[in-house]
């Protein structure tokens, strides 16, 4: 029998509201529950937590969370994977911009 349930709903509007895209391939990426019960004493349950509000929950414990998973590659990223390659993107885009900006005011100065 199952002593607890700890479920994880991530950031909800960062995983429901907003589109996300596959790193790998570009394709839309969907939200895919994931559940897996652990027993306290295993070597698995130390990736897991078995606390909450500062109580244990005891032995075997139902935890349930959300993944991105791509519907092409079948590749799956957790929520923290997905927000820390996204913002790599959005710094090597503002990058990018920044010198394209860079290379066309040369460019300007140099016609003069």
């Amino acid at each position: 029998m199952i002593s607890g349930v700890k479920k994880d709903t991530g950031n909800f509007i960062y995983m429901r509201v907003m589109k996300h895209n596959c790193p790998q391939c570009g394709a839309q990426m969907k939200v895919v529950k994931k559940k897996k019960v652990v027993r306290a004493k295993t070597r698995e349950a130390k990736r897991f937590d078995f606390t909450a509000c500062d109580l244990s929950l005891g032995d075997k414990v139902k935890f349930i969370w959300y993944e991105f998973k791509c519907k092409n590659c079948d590749k799956t990223y957790t929520e923290d994977a997905m927000k820390a390659i996204e913002k790599q993107q959005k710094k090597e885009a503002k990058e990018a911009k920044k010198n394209e900006k860079k290379a066309e005011s040369w460019l300007q100065k140099k016609e003069k």
